[in-house]
């Protein structure tokens, strides 16, 4: 399985724009401990944001795959097909 960080490499590699990652510095006047689960927050917001992008280049990849599979196969049969009616 794939880190976070790995799916948004994938994902800048092919093109995609990912979101930042969350800023770490605290933007609110309360506590620490406000501020660190304000940022593990933002944090699941992002990983969650990363995921459904991936999802979403991974099956638009298996998408592309499979269409490409069919059309070589039908591209075959054809071929196969005028070898025949020209023998």
């Amino acid at each position: 399985m794939l880190t976070i960080d790995q799916k948004a490499a994938i994902l800048r590699k092919a093109g995609i724009t990912v979101p930042a990652f969350p800023d770490r510095s605290p933007r609110s006047q309360g506590s620490a401990d406000d501020a660190e689960a304000a940022l593990a927050a933002a944090v699941h917001r992002w990983s969650e944001a990363i995921d459904v992008l991936y999802v979403q280049y991974a099956a638009a990849r298996a998408a592309r795959s499979l269409r490409d599979a069919e059309q070589a196969h039908q591209l075959d049969a054809l071929r196969r097909a005028a070898d025949r009616s020209s023998a």
